[in-house]
């Protein structure tokens, strides 16, 4: 018998794209139970109608709506199938059978998490859609710090950090207990067995603070599954996407909450930092990286990168340099 699923989305005025992320899970190709539950934050549009249409249970609290942390761990705790996958509005399966495929690997009772190997795109994505995938995660410097969340278009073998097993359908991989020798887990479209979640409940529905908890208990063992793709896909211009990166990089800051994990530590990282920081102005050696993965994968939206990486750096730059002021004055 399969095992049940329910795909969890917290949505805030979300009508203009969460059509086709609805349609891509009843699309579905699966033989086992696929449930659709929303934690709305008072959505004034369409969102509500559109998700009634998908036949979705929706849950609302408008006095949540800047508090969509709060809003995730009341949807996981109103779970009770056996595995919990997180999406958000803009994720899509790209494939009728992505699920099917990611279930699969639940057969191994050791193997409490499941991603999809990389993010994927459709014909129509946009550019930075494209890019973003390709590359392996929505910061390049994430990336080049190789702590992103999937793995590039031109590399075929596992990419992070973790004792490897490559199985037939997916790379099983085992991390340590070391929060600096673990990827940015469990973002846009991660699956997890619900009796992990019961049992060690998440607090703030970061992601890979769930990861690092689930890990630091023992469940350490994840499957990425390969030739199967979740689309994260970006609606908005760069300039609106890093602003919102900013913005979501302050509210889950370690002074907002308690956080264990960084995904740059002083230690280990520092001369990766400053040889990125220094590469990323040169527009030579990312375009050799683009150039390197345009042969592996030929897509035009490999040219990006040696335009966006310093774009990167400089918002990031900017951000540290304004809390830096803001702490020597008060």
């Amino acid at each position: 018998m399969s095992l049940s699923v329910t795909v969890i989305l917290i949505t805030l005025n979300d009508q203009k794209i969460i059509g086709d992320c609805l349609s891509s899970i009843r699309r579905q190709k699966y033989n086992g139970k696929i449930e659709i539950l929303i934690v709305d934050g008072g959505s004034t549009d369409d969102t509500i109608k559109i998700a009634d249409k998908f036949k979705a249970r929706v849950i609302s609290r408008p006095e949540w709506k800047d508090l969509p942390n709060k809003r995730s761990e009341l949807g996981i705790n109103s779970v009770q199938t056996d595995v919990v996958m997180f999406f958000s509005a803009d994720n899509r399966f790209q494939e009728d059978d992505c699920l099917s495929k990611m279930v699969e690997p639940f057969e191994d009772p050791d193997i409490g998490v499941v991603e999809t190997q990389r993010y994927g795109f459709m014909p129509k994505s946009s550019l930075l859609t494209k890019y973003f995938a390709l590359i392996g995660g929505a910061d390049p410097i994430a990336v080049a710090l190789g702590k992103a969340d999937r793995g590039s278009y031109d590399n075929d073998n596992w990419y992070s950090y973790g004792k490897v097993i490559n199985k037939l359908n997916y790379f099983e991989v085992t991390f340590e207990n070391d929060k600096n020798k673990i990827p940015t887990l469990g973002a846009n479209g991660v699956a997890i067995r619900n009796s992990i979640l019961k049992k060690y409940p998440v607090v703030d529905a970061l992601h890979i603070e769930m990861c690092l908890n689930f890990i630091k208990h023992g469940y350490d063992k994840f499957a990425f599954v390969k030739n199967v793709h979740i689309v994260h896909e970006m609606d908005i211009d760069l300039i609106s996407f890093i602003r919102r990166r900013l913005k979501w990089a302050k509210m889950y800051s370690g002074s907002q909450m308690k956080r264990n994990y960084a995904v740059f530590n002083l230690q280990t990282d520092l001369f990766k930092l400053i040889w990125i920081i220094i590469s990323a102005f040169t527009f030579v050696i990312p375009l050799f990286r683009a150039i390197r993965g345009y042969l592996k994968y030929p897509n035009n939206a490999w040219f990006l990168h040696p335009l966006i990486l310093p774009v990167f750096v400089l918002a990031y730059g900017v951000q540290i340099v304004k809390k830096l002021i803001v702490t020597a004055l008060y």
